[in-house]
């Protein structure tokens, strides 16, 4: 039995990898695994990116661009303490989801490439829209923006690479952790 080709493109490629790497990890995706799955030789790939790092970009790009979306929709109608816990859950929730793709975002650099630079900045200005309805500075409001990104993307790095050691406690963890933070911003407050 012959294996069928797939008609590639480079969104069927990054499609590819996506699914590789959320069912089976980020490490799992190659460029000859997604040719063998695909049914072509490996240089059939190189019409559609340049290389493994250029799919790992496009993989964090669309991470990105979904986690966007996902915590957009989470902050709709939501103000001060339940944006920011909208926020951290649906944030949460993406990369139980998407484990995979949400590893793709640390494998390329955050500086250095436009877009995903612009990526990141699109992540911060929404984690910034949470944080509206609290009485901050710009200045204050974009570094709380950028406190509230590393703290949720280490929890959720920490439990997706299984780095908490009391797994039962997490929700009530996370929990904590946006309510510490709400309380800070308080402090902030002016």
């Amino acid at each position: 039995m012959t294996q069928q080709k797939i008609r590639l493109s480079r969104a069927t490629v990054v499609d590819m990898a996506a699914i590789i790497a959320d069912s089976e990890g980020i490490d799992a995706v190659t460029l000859s695994r997604i040719a063998v799955d695909a049914g072509v030789k490996q240089p059939a790939l190189y019409r559609h990116v340049t290389g493994i790092e250029e799919l790992w970009t496009l993989l964090s790009l669309r991470a990105r661009d979904l986690l966007v979306k996902q915590l957009t929709e989470a902050i709709s109608g939501t103000t001060r303490d339940s944006a920011v816990f909208a926020v951290a859950h649906a944030w949460r929730g993406f990369v139980q989801q998407h484990p995979g793709l949400y590893s793709a975002t640390d494998r390329v650099p955050s500086v250095g490439d436009l877009d995903i630079e612009l990526s990141l900045t699109r992540v911060v200005a929404v984690l910034t829209q949470s944080l509206d309805d609290y009485t901050l500075t710009e200045s204050q409001r974009a570094h709380c923006a950028r406190s509230l990104r590393s703290a949720l993307h280490g929890f959720c790095v920490l439990e997706k690479d299984r780095g908490h050691p009391e797994l039962f406690a997490l929700d009530e963890s996370l929990n904590q952790l946006v309510e510490l933070f709400c309380r800070g911003i308080e402090t902030l407050e002016i």
